[in-house]
């Protein structure tokens, strides 16, 4: 039998168990269906949680991995809700928030249990260290939202000054929010040294927003009704840059085999170091009312 005859044969076999399948193809489609369900209209955070599984605490290295892809997850779901409050501000409309889950903490305690090497124990300290914080990152942009859904209900209009002020403060949170998330998921070290000169920029910001505020309302430029949602605001956004220098904190501690917040930064903030006064000074200028 020559090489030509057997690759005749060949096709021939083919084509015929080609023939023969094509009319149970439905049934093979709705077969593999079956095995392999279409989660794509399930929801994505619960599709996350489901990564968690106990079967993966036998082996700590996966569990860690599981867990850091879930808090990726909860990282940019709270950036987004962040930033889609931050938009109802100016654009208003309804809009539904999710609950965060405390699925990931229960099950990052029960890998502490096991027999982690160093840095295994350090990545679990991490996620333990910045879950909660993402979790108060997506509760203050529901707070937002709220403010949003009130100047909107309420017909509230903010002096041209205000306007402005707000739009330079919205862009020092949304910037902080990304650079820690970003900071967050790429462990960058360099990057998360510039989360905390950012941090007090915005500080520094609400305490000068709220003094211009009572100047308004002493020249009648501005109403009291005004002023509770505007501080309302203001809070939420220093709590949000709050949770932001923790998150970088968790990031550079990790690297410095430490986990000493308080310390960190009265060190941090009594050294003023190049870095940080050049960090400062930047920001300073971007972000200037």
């Amino acid at each position: 039998m020559t090489t030509v005859t057997i690759a005749l044969l060949n096709t021939l076999f083919r084509l015929a168990t080609v023939i023969v399948l094509a009319p149970c193809i439905g049934l093979l489609e709705r077969f593999v269906c079956f095995l392999i369900p279409d989660k794509r209209g399930a929801d994505p955070a619960q599709l996350e949680m489901d990564r968690l599984e106990e079967r993966f605490l036998q082996h700590p290295a996966l569990a860690i991995e599981q867990s850091r892809e879930v808090t990726t997850a909860m990282a940019n779901t709270a950036c987004s809700n962040l930033t889609a409050s931050l938009d109802l501000i100016s654009n208003y409309s309804d809009k539904g928030f999710q609950s965060v889950e405390d699925k990931l903490g229960t099950y990052l305690m029960k890998i502490t249990v096991k027999s982690l090497n160093t840095r295994q124990s350090e990545e679990v300290s991490k996620y333990l260290h910045t879950i909660s914080d993402f979790e108060r990152i997506g509760d203050h942009a529901l707070n937002i939202a709220e403010c949003a859904k009130e100047i909107h209900e309420k017909n509230i209009i903010f002096s041209e000054q205000a306007q402005r002020e707000l739009s330079v403060l919205q862009q020092a949170i949304r910037d902080i929010l990304h650079l820690s998330v970003d900071t967050f998921i790429e462990s960058n070290v360099s990057g998360a040294r510039r989360v905390e000169p950012l941090e007090e920029i915005v500080d520094t910001l609400c305490d000068e927003m709220k003094s211009h505020h009572i100047e308004r309302l002493q020249r009648g430029v501005c109403t009291l009704n005004q002023g509770f949602v505007f501080n309302d605001l203001l809070t939420n956004f220093e709590r949000v840059a709050d949770h932001c220098s923790n998150i970088a904190l968790a990031v550079i501690e990790l690297q410095s085999d430490s986990f000493d917040t308080h310390e960190y930064v009265r060190s941090l903030k009594q050294m003023k170091d190049e870095s940080f006064a050049e960090y400062y000074d930047e920001y300073k200028r971007k972000y200037s009312i």
